[in-house]
């Protein structure tokens, strides 16, 4: 952030704090290369997201050490990348993923901080673990492991790394189905890509159910069936099947 001036000399609004400049981790996505190399693309669905870094030690205490201490020194250093969230079946990211887990080529990732428009990390790693779950009353999600294949390479300094993650626009909701009693209210929540792009709620049946078009809060009126439709300014369309019971 620029050196910041002014505001009553930061008085109370101090810009220069840690946690004004601390990173928020829904910022920071994963994205993929397709296995052309020529888009990247930013894994749909994507919430949790762990870098794992690790360095091996070599012990090399002799009989003669001083003083019965151990000693060490650093062996080679290995990372692994955990990332989790809702499954979108139909994006590119999930599609080139199964292809990436289905034969042995490495996969080449990128790490980015969204809101900067920044670069954080690159390399190239193995797709280890794909997994998917798919609960009785929740979202479908997937999960994947990737190994990394060589170094972790810190782009921060890397000029040459300026690519933007580019994807098929989509939007998952929170439920797909819902069961509510009459006079009942619930919110959905919607993940969708591009980020923080505008979702319009509609009811098939206000009769039956209302949704507040911006905030996607649900009110069941009356006993029946209708479904709340999310559309994103792109033209990505969820749906939610709404129960009215009485």
């Amino acid at each position: 952030m620029a050196e910041v001036k002014g505001f009553e000399d930061q008085l109370y609004c101090d810009y220069s704090s840690t946690a004004v400049k601390a990173v928020a981790g829904k910022d920071i996505i994963l994205a993929i290369f397709n296995t052309t190399g020529d888009k990247l693309l930013a894994i749909a669905g994507q919430q949790g997201l762990s870098i794992n870094r690790s360095k091996d030690s070599i012990e090399i205490t002799s009989k003669d050490t001083k003083g019965g201490w151990k000693s060490k020194i650093g062996g080679m250093k290995e990372w692994s990348i955990d990332n989790d969230g809702l499954y979108v079946r139909s994006d590119d990211s999930h599609k080139e993923l199964g292809k990436y887990f289905d034969g042995d080529d490495p996969i080449c990732i990128k790490v980015l901080d969204m809101r900067n428009k920044l670069p954080m990390f690159g390399g190239l790693a193995i797709v280890t673990d794909y997994s998917l779950e798919a609960p009785y009353d929740d979202a479908m999600t997937y999960s994947i492991t990737l190994d990394g294949a060589g170094a972790l390479v810190d782009l921060s300094e890397e000029t040459g790394a300026s690519q933007m993650p580019e994807g098929t626009p989509s939007i998952t909701l929170s439920q797909s189905t819902l069961s509510l009693a009459k006079d009942a209210t619930e919110t959905l929540t919607a993940i969708t890509y591009p980020e923080n792009t505008k979702v319009t709620y509609t009811s098939s049946d206000s009769a039956v159910v209302t949704v507040t078009p911006a905030q996607a809060k649900i009110t069941a009126i009356a006993e029946g069936e209708a479904t709340v439709i999310a559309t994103t300014k792109e033209g990505a369309v969820a749906k939610c099947l709404v129960t009215v019971t009485a």
